[in-house]
């Protein structure tokens, strides 16, 4: 089972210094666009400060009726809260019940300290789960294509494409067709999906074909990183076939 050791966590937690004013520190997160930094005293990370720490901060100074204290007269100190800290050797799904909770985690990582937020979270799982997404996509929009031209009839023409005779397994509807089956459909009943395709009978049996071999690569886990993957053809086949 994965572990938080196997998350990227890049963003070093930026930190402030306990007796720093709020006034200074809140400037610091404005500039850097962060919600939340590190507070450290004698080098040692006791805590966050964030935005709504500072405000509860303020609210409570008002309540004990010393609401003249200003943010410049008031230290990082009097808004510090506990960091929210989660162990490299815990589960990966442990950080979906931590986000869920908190709106950032910090993690010890190479002797220094790194934030993961929730924004941080889904902008990964986006960069994750766009090929499966894009793969699924174009693999319905096939499927409605042949539909489209062959209508009730397709399991019968899938049926005699892909007798006993054909190395391909005859699929028992368009739902259990490989990339290998839309291709080769394509190119031996082009007559019929001529028209829809602009005469590039070689140009989409290539592009099934490539998308039909990173598939299977990413679903058979052939691959370490997402990343590798052509993107761009990946949204250009997705694009391309639903405007067909």
């Amino acid at each position: 089972m994965y572990t938080i050791s196997d998350l990227p966590i890049e963003n070093q937690l930026q930190t402030v210094e306990y007796d720093l004013e709020l006034e200074t520190a809140l400037r610091q997160m404005f500039e850097s666009d962060h919600t939340q930094m590190g507070v450290e005293r004698d080098g040692e990370l006791v805590g966050i400060v964030t935005y709504r720490a500072v405000v509860r901060t303020l609210l409570a100074f008002h309540q004990l009726e010393v609401g003249h204290k200003t943010l410049d007269k008031i230290s990082v100190g009097a808004a510090v809260e506990d960091a929210h800290t989660i162990s490299e050797d815990e589960n990966l799904l442990a950080i979906f019940d931590a986000l869920a909770e908190y709106t950032y985690i910090v993690v010890n990582r190479d002797d220094e300290w790194r934030i993961l937020t929730d924004y941080d979270l889904l902008t990964q799982l986006k960069q994750m789960l766009e090929p499966f997404l894009l793969i699924e996509s174009i693999e319905m929009q096939l499927r409605e294509i042949f539909t489209r031209v062959f209508g009730d009839s397709l399991s019968e023409q899938l049926a005699e494409t892909f007798d006993d005779d054909h190395p391909l397994p005859t699929p028992a509807s368009v739902e259990h067709c490989s990339y290998a089956h839309y291709a080769q459909f394509i190119s031996i009943h082009w007559e019929e999906f001529e028209s829809l395709f602009d005469d590039q009978q070689d140009v989409i049996r290539e592009l099934v074909l490539e998308i039909g071999d990173m598939r299977n690569q990413l679903f058979h886990f052939r691959i370490n990183d997402p990343d590798e993957f052509d993107r761009d053809l990946l949204r250009f086949g997705q694009s391309y076939f639903s405007s067909v």
